[in-house]
Parts: C-alpha cells; sequence; structure tokens
C-alpha cells in the first residue's frame, strides 16, 4: 500500500467527510433547527454509548476523550464561562487531545490510568499557567506579540500553544494516520472551531459528529481485525468465507502454499519466516485478472476470481508465481545485545560494500473452478487436490 493511498484512506478522507457534513449541516439548517431540542439531549446518548463502546473494544484513549467532552457539554448547559475559562478550557482540551495521539491505549482499571488522569491535570496547569503568564505579564507579551508576531490579532496570540501542538498533531496525522488519531485529530478540529466561531453551529451538533465518529472508528478497527490478517494485511478466512456467500455460478478459486516453508524457518527462524509470508502477500495481492487473495492459514493462502473460468486465470496464476519465485529475499542480521551487538555493528560497518545475503522462495497452486453441483467448500477441496497434485509433481508450478 502506497503512502498516499494510506493517507487519502486513514486521513483525507475523514477529512472530506468531515468538510462535507458541516457544509451539509450549514446548508439545512432551517431543516434540523425545528429538532434542536431533540440534538441538546443527543450527545448525551450517542457520546455516552461511543464512550462505553470504546472501552469495551479497548480504546480507552476515546473513552477518556468521550468522558472528557460529556462533563464540558453538561457544565456549559448549566452554566456560562467568563473570557478566561474559555480559554483555559480550549487550550486544555487541546493539549489533551494532542497527547492523547501520541500515548497507547491501555485498559481503563490499571496503574496506567493513573498516567492518564496526571496527563490530563497535568494539561489544565499547563493551560492555566500560560493564561497567567498573558496576565501577570501583560506589557512584555504585548511586546513579544507587536515585534514578532503582529500579524495576530489579541486573542488569537493568547490561543498561540494552540497553533504549536496543532502543528505537532498535523505532522503525526501525516507521519502515522490511522483511523484513531484521525478521529483525535477531528475532534481536535471541531473544538477549535466551537471556541473560534461559537455562533457559528451549536455545541450539540459538534459533538454529535465527534460521537458519530468515535462510534465510525471503532467499527471500522474491529471489522479490520475480524477481517483482516495482521501479519500480511491480507482479508483473513473470515473474509473469505463472507466473500463467497455473494459468489455468483461461476467462478474459480486457486490454493496456494510456500514451498518447504517449514524447512525454511527451522533454518532462518520465525523472524524471516514472518518476512517471506508478508512478502508472498504483497505478491498475490497484486495478481491480475481481477483476483483476491486471502490469507487461509499458515503458510497458505487463497486466490478467488469472481466470474472467470479456469483457463481465464491460469496465465495470471503463473505470472504471480514468477514474481514470486524472481524476487530476492534480503536476509536481515539479528540484533545482539551488548558487546555482541558493538562487534557485529563493527563488522558490518566494515562489510558494508559487501553484498547481502538474499534467499527465494517459491509457490505452488492448485486451481479449480466452480461447478454447478458444488458448494464453496467442495470447490476448495478441488482446488487443494489441485495444490497436492503440484507439489508432488516437483513444487513451483501451477495446476488444476
Amino acid at each position: 500500500m502506497s503512502s498516499f493511498y494510506h493517507s487519502c484512506r486513514y486521513l483525507l478522507i475523514p477529512l472530506l467527510i468531515t468538510a462535507i457534513l458541516l457544509g451539509l449541516i450549514e446548508h439545512f439548517q432551517e431543516f434540523w433547527l425545528n429538532w434542536q431540542k431533540t440534538i441538546q439531549y443527543m450527545p448525551y446518548w450517542l457520546l455516552g454509548c461511543a464512550t462505553i463502546i470504546s472501552l469495551q473494544f479497548n480504546r480507552s484513549r476515546l473513552s477518556y476523550i468521550g468522558v472528557l467532552l460529556l462533563i464540558f457539554y453538561v457544565f456549559s448547559q448549566n452554566s456560562t464561562f467568563n473570557p478566561k475559562q474559555n480559554e483555559l478550557i480550549l487550550i486544555a482540551g487541546g493539549l489533551i487531545i494532542t497527547v492523547f495521539s501520541f500515548i497507547k491505549d491501555r485498559g481503563l482499571i490499571s496503574v496506567h490510568s493513573l498516567l492518564r488522569v496526571g496527563i490530563i491535570l497535568t494539561c489544565f496547569l499547563t493551560a492555566y499557567l500560560w493564561i497567567l503568564m498573558l496576565s501577570s505579564y501583560s506589557q512584555q507579551m504585548l511586546t513579544l506579540h507587536q515585534t514578532y508576531l503582529p500579524f495576530l490579532s489579541a486573542s488569537n496570540f493568547s490561543r498561540l500553544p494552540l497553533y504549536f501542538i496543532g502543528t505537532i498533531l498535523f505532522i503525526k496525522l501525516c507521519w502515522n494516520s490511522n483511523l484513531l488519531h484521525t478521529s483525535l485529530g477531528i475532534t481536535f478540529l471541531l473544538w477549535l472551531i466551537h471556541f473560534s466561531f461559537p455562533n457559528w453551529l451549536p455545541l450539540s451538533v459538534l459533538l454529535n459528529m465527534i460521537a458519530f465518529f468515535f462510534l465510525a472508528t471503532v467499527l471500522i478497527d474491529s471489522y479490520f481485525l475480524a477481517y483482516r490478517d495482521e501479519l500480511t494485511g491480507l482479508p483473513s478466512r473470515r473474509a473469505l468465507f463472507n466473500l463467497s456467500l455473494s459468489l455468483g455460478r461461476k467462478y474459480s478459486v486457486a490454493m496456494v502454499d510456500i514451498d518447504h516453508f517449514k524447512k525454511f524457518n527451522d533454518t532462518y527462524g520465525h523472524d524471516v519466516g514472518d518476512q517471506v509470508l508478508k512478502l508472498v502477500a504483497a505478491k498475490l495481492a497484486q495478481v491480475t485478472g481481477g483476483g483476491k487473495a486471502f490469507r487461509y492459514g499458515g503458510e497458505e493462502f487463497t486466490i478467488v476470481f469472481p466470474s472467470k473460468e479456469i483457463q481465464r486465470v491460469l496465465s495470471d496464476l503463473d505470472q504471480v508465481r514468477v514474481n514470486i519465485e524472481k524476487y530476492n529475499i534480503v536476509l536481515r542480521e539479528e540484533k545482539r545485545k551488548g558487546k555482541q551487538d558493538k562487534n557485529a555493528t563493527k563488522k558490518r560497518n566494515k562489510k558494508i560494500s559487501e553484498k547481502q545475503p538474499t534467499v527465494n522462495v517459491t509457490v505452488s497452486i492448485g486451481c479449480a473452478q466452480h461447478q454447478v453441483d458444488q458448494n464453496f467448500e467442495q470447490c476448495m477441496k478441488e482446488a487443494d487436490k489441485a495444490l497436492y497434485k503440484a507439489k508432488d509433481s516437483g513444487r513451483n508450478q501451477v495446476c488444476t
């Protein structure tokens, strides 16, 4: 998967959806204003559900943010904050969201919970100290503002930490984007919108949007956990049988097995074995002819060609077999500790010009076409028989 495609999938598309939703909400404002009383109560339910579901699926960061947003919403519905309190909440909230994008999800009831609470309190303390410094050293801050940042208004200058942490968060999203990080980034954006344009959209609407993204993040991540193989990134066996329910009468199935994989694992170790599995999976994912690759289990893979006869896919399967055979796998040296690690580093530096050792792997492929009187499992058994035929015939070939 290219970095651009990854960014589009996990960053650009969610941001585009956010912009579209904001535009639609504003455009159709006259329609949903009649439901404003109902919308005001929705954050309690949506954010509450998002928090509980996030906790259930071990997305504790979303749970913490959800609880804090609920607390803020309760107070904002029952009281009015003065300008300094607003600035304090805005900056502290931005700090919390940014810091939470850099830490890992941990159990809610654990030692790590104390650290999370400490982070939240530290963020509020940092925001308080910044606002206190603006008040106590107002003349110096004014000079700093006029000398170095004259293009900023007074209110924007007071929110200077948000520009800094917002830039850090944006770089984080571009560098290592995933759905959870993007969801936190969108939360930061909507949080900033609420305080910068308080009369544009009600807080309840923005919180409902945040709850929607939290729920979508948890559900989509859970889907990938259930239907994607973690090591290779290919769809798993569950996804394979899920696809079988939507196949028509005409399709072909190929079973793929890495030749002598157990011997390869015993010789080079499981780390190199995992490297080989990833390589083979990447090559199988590039199969032409409309084929869809799945990891069936262990060193076995499955390729399904919907609406394709067997004669039309044999050349595609042979091409992917050749691509795997010709690919040179560079063996990675194991890292050693202490003096051994230092000695190994010196040796590697001396041999930097030498060619690194490489190995090659091959695969055997068996293919079968679905028959009228067969179900999907029976068709797979026929492909499995063809796979054993390929192995008995010398391996590294495609058989039917």
